[in-house]
């Protein structure tokens, strides 16, 4: 029986349904262990958070992009690099569903299956997954003596603000959200705010003004991304310029939106923010 994606789950009759039930059975009886991952990552978090403080307390000081600081950025993104692999996979795999659901291909109800059980089997997984990413970023934040603050730093002006990768993009559909949300905002104002502050202590009025400008306005900037997408000044471009390959090479698109998120626990929920 040929169909398109929008027609798959219809065509494919009780085999489908009967596949769809165990998948949700086996989630409600997963649900324990997918609490472990982020059981983890809290725990983790707290250890970050009592060794440097909150995002919004790291201060990038006047010399924002120090060799040793950018290495030691460098050595985070490396440890996190095998997981991107597990994402880029599961993006692909709701790629290919939202080709299906657009009718973009037509095919056999059985083509259809082999298409979307992947997916099913990824959705279980991906609490786990993302609980597991955010706590070997933690571990390999504390190895580096670099907390989430600092981090979120050299995140967001090399990738997005010289890069110019968009923020956010979501794995689960292949569109990119393209803006930081108001946690994250607040945190990038407290950051620009706080290397402004750094600036103008040394003596160095002019570039403070910038930087104080861009923690105003990035609350309502469009992205909430300092300088806008690619935008940044010219002196920071050529302090990251010789970086540029090594930093590029180690930017994984697929978990952007979940890099910079402190996931915390509350009762038997888990909140990021």
């Amino acid at each position: 029986m040929a169909g398109t994606g929008r027609k798959w789950l219809v065509g494919c009759g009780s085999g489908c349904a009967a596949v769809l039930l165990l998948g949700i059975v086996v989630s409600v009886g997963g649900g324990f262990l997918m609490m472990r991952p982020f059981n983890r990552a809290a725990e983790s978090q707290r250890e970050l958070a009592d060794a440097h403080g909150m995002r919004e307390d790291f201060s990038p000081g006047p010399e924002a992009f120090r060799r040793e600081r950018i290495q030691a950025f460098l050595a985070v993104r490396s440890e996190l690099m095998p997981h991107c692999e597990t994402f880029a996979r599961l993006t692909a795999r709701f790629e290919a569903v939202e080709q299906l659901d657009q009718g973009q291909q037509d095919v056999s109800a059985g083509e259809a299956v082999k298409t979307v059980l992947p997916v099913i089997g990824s959705v279980f997984g991906i609490a786990g997954n993302i609980g597991r990413y955010v706590e070997a970023r933690n571990r390999a934040l504390l190895a580096q003596d670099m907390g989430l603050g600092e981090y979120l730093w050299y995140y967001v002006i090399v990738y997005n603000s010289w890069l110019g990768h968009e923020p956010n993009q979501d794995f689960d559909d292949g569109d990119a959200d393209g803006a930081y949300a108001t946690g994250e905002r607040r945190a990038i104002a407290a950051l620009l705010a706080n290397h402004a502050g750094a600036l103008r202590a040394a003596g160095r009025a002019a570039e403070a003004e910038v930087w104080a400008t861009e923690a105003e306005v990035v609350m309502d900037a469009q992205t909430g991304v300092p300088f806008g997408l690619g935008g940044l000044p010219a002196a920071e471009t050529a302090a990251l310029e010789p970086w540029r390959d090594k930093l590029e090479a180690l930017y994984c698109a697929a978990t952007s939106a979940f890099e910079l998120g402190a996931v915390r626990k509350k009762g038997l929920s888990f909140h990021s923010d």
